[in-house]
């Protein structure tokens, strides 16, 4: 990471440490170094929140902005769904870092933990509406089970990572990988490009292993999508 760059971040450190104190300890801050991404995390405030801390890497969200550029069209994007790998459910914010010539340096990210919040605002809604379920109205838990739809995932190890990130797009296709076509193979390193995969070191391995082709194949599917 370039010193000036460096400089830009360490300005947020202190900015991240007063949301962190004002908000409270169910919310951890953290300050990403986009520079890296198998270690982008640079600064973090309550990261036993998510199991995260200094060294760890970017997260899918953090990969699919860097690849998408969406940074350049706005200066934010708040309050989307994100889960934690111990099954937590947050609400999150990431704002844009940029230098002084409108390049983006890093990112500032704030991660809410609402998971007993939401438990809480079932049984509220259930006292509310009554009915003969003891439990959870449908309508709650129509909506419980749409709410466990995420944005981002919050991990801290790029292997498992890019595990995750891979898996999630394989998985949709409910097909073993073995049995995919050329063409289907194709797509899903389509999508995994666009996710950012290919931004990790190993992404090009892990993918390879994954789909049961070689590496040489995925640089060649990569070059057709160009």
């Amino acid at each position: 990471m370039e010193i000036e760059n460096r400089q830009y971040l360490e300005r947020f450190f202190p900015i991240a440490s007063f949301i962190a104190a004002i908000i409270g300890p169910k919310c951890e801050v953290v300050v990403h170094d986009i520079s890296d991404p198998e270690h982008s995390i640079v600064f973090i405030e309550n990261g036993y929140i998510s199991g995260r801390e200094v060294g760890d890497a970017s997260t899918d969200l953090v990969l699919k902005i860097l690849k998408s550029e969406a940074y350049h069209e706005e200066q934010y994007i708040a309050n989307y769904k994100a889960s934690g790998k111990f099954g937590q459910s947050f609400r999150s914010s990431t704002y844009y870092i940029k230098n002084d010539q409108n390049k983006l340096v890093g990112l500032l990210c704030l991660n809410i933990d609402v998971t007993h919040m939401e438990v809480a605002a079932e049984w509220v809604q259930h006292i509310l509406q009554g009915g003969p379920n003891p439990y959870v109205m449908p309508a709650v838990a129509e909506k419980s089970k749409e709410e466990k739809q995420t944005t981002e995932y919050l991990q801290g190890n790029a292997d498992d990572l890019l595990q995750h990130m891979i898996s999630s797009v394989i998985g949709k296709l409910k097909i073993p990988p073995e049995r995919l076509s050329s063409q289907e193979k194709i797509e899903v390193v389509r999508e995994l490009n666009e996710l950012g995969v290919f931004l990790l070191k190993g992404g090009v391995s892990q993918v390879a292993a994954s789909l049961s082709i070689s590496e040489p194949t995925v640089y060649r599917y990569l070059q057709k999508l160009k």
